[in-house]
């Protein structure tokens, strides 16, 4: 996944969120398509987090692997 996949589910969010404000006003929490919204949501979000984490994380074991590279060349030489 790339940039502009994260900034889809972004927006997918910001339109859903909303969404979902407007029908909490006008319809109870209860409302079946208050709770399909409010689940369809919430799978935006774990999909949104997930690809910050392995975006995130690929970034810190690249830092990471560098770092134990040039520690463990340095001290094998002498």
């Amino acid at each position: 996944m790339n940039f502009l996949s994260i900034i889809k589910l972004k927006a997918d969010i910001i339109i859903r969120k909303n969404l979902l404000n407007l029908l909490l006003i006008l319809f109870s929490p209860t409302n079946s398509l208050t709770v399909f919204l409010s689940q369809n949501l919430d799978k935006y979000i774990v999909k949104h987090q997930k690809l910050l984490f392995l975006s995130h994380n690929k970034v810190n074991n690249n830092t990471k692997n560098t770092y134990i590279n040039k520690s463990v060349t340095n001290k094998f030489v002498a």
